[in-house]
Parts: C-alpha cells; structure tokens; sequence
C-alpha cells in the first residue's frame, strides 16, 4: 500500500475512497513506521552552544543556585536581551543536567480508584472530615474513621482545630480499640483518604508508617472513592447535628459520642440487610474463629 501510494501519488483520502476505509484509518495504515521516522529535528536556540553557555554562566552565579527556569529566563532577557519561550529555557537547563527531580511525598494520583470490596473487617477503611458550628458561631471539626465492611464507625475524634494530630488521634482510637496494635496485626489494613493537607501532610504518613497501615488516597475530583466515609458523615449531619443546637463543645462531644455508640449498635443498614454494623462485626468475627 506504501508503495503504490509512492507510485501512483496518490493521496490518503484517495486511498481510503479506493479501499472503502475512514481516510483516518488509512492515514495510520500509510503512516511512516517507528523506525523510518525522520531524525530529531534541529532546535537552533536550545541546541546553540552560545546560548547553553549564557544559561550555564548565570545558573553557576553565586545565590542563583536555587534559580528555576522561568528566573533565568528572566535573567537572560534582563542582561543579554535574549528573549526564548520558557520551554526552551527549560530544555537547555536540562540538557545541561541542571534541573532536579520533583519531589514527590506520595505517588501521583490517578483519575479514579477501584472501589473499596473488603471481605471481612479489619481490611479496608476509610477516613475524613466535616465541620459544624455551635450556637456562638465557633466552629468545631469531627474526623471519621469507617469500617467499610461492618459500616463501624471504628474511631473519631472531636476538636476545635483540625490538624494532622487530630486525624492520628481518631486513627490511633480505631486502631486501639480493635487491638490493631503490631505492625503484624495492621499488615493487611488499608486506610483511604481523600488529598486533604492533614492526610497528606508528613506526620500522619509518618504515623501510619510507624504502625503499618497502607494509606491510599482517592483520585482526581473523585468523592466517590471514599463513598463509605463521605456517606457517613451525612448521615450524622442529618441525624444528629442538624437537628440540634449544641450550646458547648462538651456537649457536642458527649452527643456525638452518644450517636457513634447508636450508630454501631442500634442503627440499622440497608446495605447490611438491615443488620446493625455490630450485628455484622459479630457475625463476621464468629466466622473468622470458625475458619
């Protein structure tokens, strides 16, 4: 097909009105292969050795070592009056071996991530965070933690401020109170959350490290990743704080202390064929001492 195309002249549209093909079926068809593809084509700024020399020169300056490529492009305006686009700036300090690598705390995310499917407790949880307010305005923040096979709420913590410490706090109660306390009993324990400054940030990746949780984290504009968690919260919110008016935080904390315990024992689910999240837990754990 290549060589009658050479042959005749014949263009791509008339090759795909011949063979009765979508012309962009046989543009790919007649396309140059891999290994016929022309060189690299010639950068006549970027690929100038005066040009890498300026760059080199103002990059090796004292104080300008901590310098990206859009200051010494900048530079290079301001004291040789060259003016290139930023990414060939980029390039050059590239192929100069002068950029580092970014620094990434955690692996990049991805658009979506597979839906959590535990078979048993203990195997998949999820975290995260709401606000409301008291009579006089002050806002408090409650964190989260959801079993996502027994629908438990496994811990939560209750505070006027919402840092890193807070999180740890209702992890570490979850963790406690299902005797979760070797890293050998956490091997096989994933917590998800969602892309907050709190789970992201180096002490609550620390902590999880340090009792061996696997943190995973939801993707790109994607709440239902962390649907078990998220659904919780609005059941609280509907049930319990909407429907009240706290005048204190001691009094936010003991309600939301006495709606966790109705929410695991009494509170039933249709998810759980309208079984209590405790009922399930039970149920799951006389299974696991059987097997």
């Amino acid at each position: 097909m290549l060589q009658m195309r050479r042959e005749e002249q014949l263009s791509v549209r008339r090759l795909a009105a011949v063979f009765g093909v979508p012309s962009g079926t046989m543009g790919r068809w007649v396309a140059v292969r891999g290994d016929r593809l022309p060189a690299r084509r010639f950068r006549p700024v970027s690929g100038d050795e005066g040009f890498l020399a300026k760059v080199k020169a103002l990059c090796d300056e004292p104080r300008h070592g901590t310098y990206g490529h859009r200051r010494i492009r900048a530079l290079l305006r301001r004291r040789y009056g060259v003016r290139v686009s930023r990414q060939t700036v980029l390039r050059a300090t590239r192929q100069l071996g002068l950029t580092q690598p970014r620094i990434r705390h955690k692996e990049a995310r991805p658009k979506r991530v597979e839906k959590m499917r535990p078979a048993r407790p203990n195997e998949s949880w999820q975290i995260d965070m709401t606000s409301f307010q008291l009579s006089d305005l002050t806002t408090i923040y409650l964190v989260a933690v959801i079993d996502c096979y027994t629908r438990q709420v496994a811990g939560w913590s209750l505070d006027r401020r919402c840092r890193a410490s807070e999180w740890v706090a209702a992890v570490r109660m979850a963790l406690e109170g299902r005797g979760l306390v070797t890293k050998e009993s956490c091997a096989g324990l994933v917590l998800r959350s969602d892309n907050g400054c709190q789970p992201c940030s180096k002490a609550f990746r620390e902590y999880l490290s340090k009792t061996g949780v696997r943190a995973q984290y939801t993707g790109y504009d994607a709440p239902d990743d962390n649907g078990y968690v998220e659904r919780l919260m609005r059941t609280i919110k509907e049930e319990e704080v909407w429907a009240n008016v706290y005048d204190s935080f001691a009094e936010a904390h003991a309600a939301i202390d006495a709606y966790v315990r109705y929410y695991n024992a009494e509170r039933i689910h249709s998810a759980l064929n309208y079984q209590t999240p405790d009922e399930v837990n039970a149920a799951a754990n006389i299974t696991l001492v059987a097997a």
